[in-house]
Formats: structure tokens, sequence, C-alpha cells
């Protein structure tokens, strides 16, 4: 679980990118000590984190050119963007959200979450339970990839995501909302109907608001996810 304060967020931060361009250049799977290190990923949302990208904060330069030195430019602005909406869910919101789930009927199958982040569901996902992760962020989608290797994370905005209809049994999330609002093709049904009560069924769209899917707009309110 990533640290809380801007002191200890920093060098998790950058223990976590050190660890994964690591893996990256030796084409290898994480040990369990890397993958503790990996799971302190807390990304850059947090307040007196997100001012590392404010160039005219001098306090932060020395680990901003670090961060610089670990990601390429497009990633840098792709974590420079995620500031508005990157707040990782609690793990004890995710536990009570897994129980519910269960207690609708759930026992395993397929199951979607938009807006995966460091995979906090995954993590805590019971037995039986397949994920695939929808994440925007390609360097918090592939620290999560190294940590739950058996999961199926796709890098990519929920809005651009495409899937049939009826691929998976459920779908689980806790994402941010804001009034930005975006327009796209039709909504798509993303679970199968039968199995779970009807209350546990689930559409999704490109019609989101906020969140991983987001427009680059600062919204004017939102929500920890």
């Amino acid at each position: 679980m990533a640290p809380s304060g801007a002191q200890a967020r920093f060098p998790a931060n950058l223990a976590a990118l050190r660890v994964l361009r690591s893996l990256q250049a030796e084409e290898r799977s994480a040990t369990e000590l890397e993958r503790t290190t990996l799971a302190r990923w807390g990304a850059w949302g947090a307040s007196g984190v997100a001012e590392i990208f404010d160039e005219s904060r001098t306090e932060y330069e020395p680990d901003r050119v670090e961060l610089r030195e670990l990601l390429d430019e497009t990633e840098y602005a792709a974590a420079r963007r995620t500031v508005i909406n990157a707040h990782y869910t609690d793990p004890a919101i995710a536990t009570e959200v897994w129980g519910a789930l269960e207690r609708l009927g759930f026992q395993g199958g397929r199951v979607l979450e938009p807006g995966s982040d460091a995979g906090t569901f995954i993590g805590l996902a019971p037995d039986g339970a397949q994920m695939t992760g929808v994440e925007l962020d390609p360097v918090t989608a592939a620290i999560s990839q190294a940590i739950y290797p058996e999961a199926t994370i796709r890098t990519e905005s929920f809005a651009d995501t495409r899937m049939p209809g009826g691929v998976f049994d459920a779908a689980v999330g806790n994402v941010p909302f804001s009034r930005n609002t975006l327009h796209g093709p039709e909504p798509f049904t993303c679970c199968r109907s039968e199995g779970l009560s009807s209350r546990s069924r689930c559409s999704t769209s490109p019609r989101l608001s906020g969140g991983r899917a987001g427009n680059g707009r600062r919204p004017r309110s939102r929500r920890r996810r």
C-alpha cells in the first residue's frame, strides 16, 4: 500500500519506478521483494505530491530531475495529467465492495475494473475472480501488471475500450466523479445478465464523467477513488 504524506510518497514512487525500469530492461518478472516495493506506488495525485510538476517549486527540483530521468516525455506528460484523479482506493473500501458482490451471489468469473490504478481491487479479489483492469496511465498500468501478472491490464482510456457484449460476469471499481463529460459511440453492455442479482448487473459507456478517461480539463469537483 502506498504510504501517506508527501515526504514518504516521493521516495516510494521513485523506488517503484526504479524497480519497474530494472524489470523492463532485464525482461523478467518481479521477485516478491520487488513486488512489495512496486505495491507502494501511489502515483502523483495526493496533495503535496502533485506539486512535483510545478516548475516554480524549486524545493521539488531534485525529485523532479530524477523523475524526468526515469520517465520518457510521453510518460512524464501522462503522469502530469493524472494529478487531478490519481487518488487510489483505500483497501478497506475495496474489501467492502468485494464483500457486497459476494453477498449478491458472485462465486467467481471474469471481472472488469475500469480505472484499475495499481491494482487495489485486483490484489483483494476473491478466489476465482479473473481480473481485467483498464488503466490510462502507462506507468501505473505497467506497475500493476508487474505486481499481478495473472491479471489482464489494458493500457488505455476506458472511453476507448471496446469489448464484445456480455464478456464479464461483474464489474467493480471506485472511480472519481467530476463534471467533465466525454461523448463517444453508443454504450455497450459489458456483463452477462444471468447469474447475479439484477442489482449487480452492469453496463458501460464511453460517455463517462471525469476519472481515467478524462479529457485533460480540470474538474470542478472530485471524489477519491
